[in-house]
């Protein structure tokens, strides 16, 4: 793939004008979606609403896997496939993660792990604090035999896992679960740093300054 090098300046633009045809960024449009993407079949399902990370695409540069250069392309995050969506003239691309390796805006970044790209929250030579960001359907609720069993409707959620030692463990939003990943013999300080730093499970940032602290007691 060293003929990324040469496409970067042109690929920048192909990305500002959003794919504008001609047939110089079609062809690029075609190089792309033959080397790191794929065609996007959409969901049959229905759905209203922003169904993407930002409201609308924006400017990311993607990191490749098997080259140092860099890609800057306009994308969104589909929450609702888990995919990064680069919308052509005609047809919808949808980025593979097993060719990127990283995706970064200008306040968020995602990587790669094992296939599904995943917001970073931290990342070091140690371990990665990963949230998986994602739209899941609920029916409001309703009188069944009143009224008609309305259409499913969606709402952001977020999980957040420990990628630490080649393996990916699930995070429970709780003080008690947060404590338990931890050496026993170190409940004592991390329930006065918790305290001392008014930790709320809920805040990824704050959970990041906690495993940044006790990462070397982690007993998984």
């Amino acid at each position: 793939m060293k003929y990324f090098i040469s496409l970067l300046l042109p690929l920048s633009i192909f990305a500002q004008t959003n794919f504008i045809s001609s047939s110089s960024y079609e062809s690029n449009f075609q190089l792309v979606q033959r080397e790191i993407a794929s065609a996007y079949n959409p969901k049959t399902t229905t759905f209203t609403g922003n169904k993407y990370f930002y409201k609308k695409s924006k400017q990311a540069t993607l990191e490749l896997n098997d080259s140092e250069e860099p890609i800057i392309v306009l994308t969104n995050y589909n929450l609702l496939d888990q995919s990064f969506d680069i919308v052509g003239e005609e047809n919808t691309l949808k980025l593979l993660p097993n060719k990127i390796t990283r995706v970064s805006f200008n306040d968020r970044v995602f990587v790669s792990k094992n296939g599904k790209f995943y917001q970073s929250i931290e990342e070091n030579d140690d371990f990665s604090l990963l949230a998986d960001t994602f739209l899941e359907a609920y029916i409001p609720e309703y009188q069944p035999g009143i009224q008609e069993k309305p259409d499913p409707r969606y709402r952001r959620n977020n999980s957040v896992f420990l990628y630490y030692k080649n393996r990916f463990t699930y995070i429970e939003r709780r003080k008690n679960f947060l404590i338990s990943m931890f050496d026993k013999s170190k409940t004592k300080e991390i329930n006065s740093f918790y305290k001392k730093n008014k930790i709320s499970p809920r805040d990824d940032n704050e959970l990041k300054t906690l495993f940044i602290e006790f990462f070397e007691f982690l007993s998984l």
